[in-house]
This record gives structure tokens, C-alpha cells and sequence, in this order.
């Protein structure tokens, strides 16, 4: 290899910061690049240059919130399929599946498709949503719709401020919210369906719930069972008597514990005298315990 810019051949290898253009935007990108030992000017070899190529599309991808590519091999490689296998199995030719495990961006209806056929809780996420889109509010929605953006600020704020940190209290501390506030205004806050489940009254699909808020950067975990919540909560979206429902539920954390509203919630009748893992009637909420 010779410098173009002085003719010298000896190189270093460094690691150069590199703005790359990519569909109208530019980012920027760390990259190995043979730099010339007499004048600086970097130059890259074809390896180089398809290295920082794809780094350069997976920020761009990082940024829009789209799958990078080694997300999509991880994929791939946990169905234990190859590019062909995999490319039946998405349904499009073997040539996407390589360019988007390299350096092509897939566009966002290319990106929901592979979420959805690889990615379990995505997938159920989806399904939720599609049933909240199908049925309308009912008495096992306590008349609301479902409300990812409320139960997101929701669950930021128990954990946030240590009301709550795992996922089995939490579902007992959403049943309560809900519940007490529909037995007080006809109406839960989250629009959360629940049913009860051997660990008591749940919200129903909460593995799929809480997986998506993981992977929407809402929580994550800490050990085995806790979460630390890395969103600050929004108490603005919430009306006068939502925001009495939660100092209300908050107080009786402080002062009894989130045991006790675990060991209340299986007395409950809304939990009792309703079908294993069939939604639970908000009008039971008048018989709450609390």
C-alpha cells in the first residue's frame, strides 16, 4: 500500500473517528484505518472499509431504534437456522438476510416483521396490542383502553422510588391501582385486564408486558428478580384522582409493605371467586379489602 497523499508505504493501524453519510444524515463512527507514518492521512483496505461500513449503518439503525445487524445474526444463530433456513423462514430472498447482516438497513416494516417472527415477547406485545385494537373497554378493562404509555410512568414511579421493585409485587400493586380506583370512579387507570394465577391476581400477559418494557429501556434488571427503573416518571399524564389513587396505594406501601399487599391480594374475592387465569370482573373491586 502507498499513501496517495506523499507516496510513503509505512502505515500504523489507529483507530480514527469517521463521519459517514447515511440516507440524508450523517454519524459518526470509530474505525481502524492504516494511517501513514510520515503525513497522518488515513487510507482503510477493502476490510477496513466493509467494517466501517457496517459499524456506520449500525449506528444509524442504533439511533432510529432498528435491529443492528448483529441483533439479526443473534437471531438467526439462536433459531439455530442458516442464512437460506432463515430467509424462508422471514419469507424474503437470501440476499436481504445477508445484507442485513452486514451493511444494509432494513426499513421499520422490514424491522417489525423480524421482531415479530423472532422475538417471543415482542410478538406477544403485539398480540396485546392487537386484542386491546379488537375488543373494545369493558368491564374487564374497567372501561379503559389499554395504556402502555400510563402503565409505563406507573411502574418507573413504583420503581423509581423503591415502592416496588419486583415483578411479583408489582402485579399485586397494579391489581390494587387499578382496582381501588375503579371501586372509587367506575374506571381503572391503566386499562390492564388481570386474572388470577397461582402468585395471585396478575395482569394478563405480564411476562410479555414486562419483557417489552426491558427492551424499551423503561427497566432493567438488577440480580435475580429486582428491577431499577432508568425513566423518569411523568405524573403529568395523570388526572387529580388517579394521582390520589397512587399516593394512596404509595402510603399503605410505606406504612404496611409491599408483603402485605401480596398476602391481602389472595384474599381478595376479586381473586377468589373468579376462573383460574380467565379475566377478573372490575366489579368485584367493591368487595376490596384494602
Amino acid at each position: 500500500m502507498k499513501c496517495v497523499n506523499c507516496d510513503s508505504k509505512k502505515f500504523d493501524n489507529k483507530r480514527i473517528r469517521f463521519p459517514v453519510e447515511l440516507k440524508g444524515e450523517t454519524v459518526e463512527v470509530l474505525a481502524e484505518a492504516c494511517v501513514c507514518s510520515s503525513c497522518g492521512e488515513p487510507q482503510m483496505d477493502a476490510d477496513q472499509m466493509n467494517r466501517l461500513r457496517r459499524a456506520a449503518a449500525d449506528e444509524y439503525r442504533k439511533a432510529h431504534g432498528l435491529l443492528t445487524s448483529l441483533e439479526i445474526v443473534n437471531y438467526r444463530e439462536r433459531l439455530k437456522m442458516s442464512q437460506v433456513e432463515f430467509a424462508r423462514y422471514l419469507n424474503v430472498g437470501e440476499a436481504s438476510i445477508k445484507r442485513w447482516e452486514t451493511y444494509y438497513i432494513q426499513d421499520e416494516g422490514q424491522d417489525d416483521h423480524i421482531r415479530l417472527k423472532c422475538d417471543e415477547a415482542y410478538a406477544e406485545m403485539n398480540a396485546l396490542q392487537v386484542y386491546r385494537k379488537s375488543n373494545p373497554p369493558d368491564v374487564f378493562s374497567g372501561f379503559r383502553p389499554l395504556n402502555l404509555e400510563i402503565i409505563k410512568n406507573i411502574i418507573a414511579f413504583l420503581v423509581k422510588h423503591k415502592k416496588a421493585k419486583s415483578k411479583l409485587f408489582l402485579n399485586k400493586i397494579l391489581f390494587y391501582v387499578d382496582f381501588l380506583h375503579f371501586k372509587n370512579y367506575g374506571k381503572s387507570i391503566t386499562g390492564l385486564r388481570f386474572v388470577p394465577i397461582d402468585y395471585g391476581p396478575c395482569p394478563d400477559g405480564f411476562q410479555a408486558l414486562f419483557a417489552y418494557l426491558e427492551k424499551d429501556g423503561v427497566l432493567a434488571k438488577k440480580g435475580k428478580h429486582d428491577f431499577v427503573s432508568n425513566m423518569e416518571p411523568n405524573l403529568n399524564l395523570f388526572d387529580d384522582h388517579e394521582k390520589e389513587t397512587l399516593t394512596r396505594i404509595v402510603r399503605i406501601l410505606n406504612e404496611k409493605g409491599e408483603q402485605y399487599l401480596y398476602e391481602l391480594s389472595h384474599k381478595e374475592r376479586a381473586f377468589n371467586d373468579s376462573e383460574f387465569a380467565k379475566p377478573i370482573s372490575y366489579e368485584l373491586a367493591k368487595y376490596l379489602l384494602i
